[in-house]
């Protein structure tokens, strides 16, 4: 049986857009272990990041967070924030206003992305 939700391969790892509804989006990211996200922002969304399996670190404004299996946060809009990975890791992502890729301002980012 072919699997409906498509697989988006990134340096870091990938995700799958589980479901995406007007005003929200559910999202299973797996972030590589040594690998991070880009330190970035949102303006019109907020986040609240699930660790599903393995273990992360979170930067949330000026803080770090620990985070590993069942353990959750907050990203508000326009917060800088990063996932990295400790672990090979599993989140789940739940994004609420308007949830789109392109709504990403990156302030730093491993990959030389813009």
């Amino acid at each position: 049986m072919k699997n409906k939700y498509k697989t988006v391969k990134k340096p870091w790892g990938e995700y799958i857009i589980l479901e995406k509804k007007k005003g929200y989006w559910i999202k299973k990211i797996f972030v590589r272990q040594g690998e991070r996200l880009s330190l970035q922002s949102h303006k019109s969304r907020f986040e609240i990041w699930t660790v599903l399996s393995g273990k992360v670190e979170a930067t949330k404004g000026n803080s770090r967070f620990l985070l590993k299996e069942g353990e959750f946060l907050k990203i508000n809009k326009k917060e800088k924030h990063r996932l990295s990975g400790l672990k090979d890791s599993w989140i789940l992502e739940a994004a609420f206003g308007k949830a789109r890729e392109r709504d990403i301002k990156r302030y730093q980012d491993d990959y030389d992305r813009q």
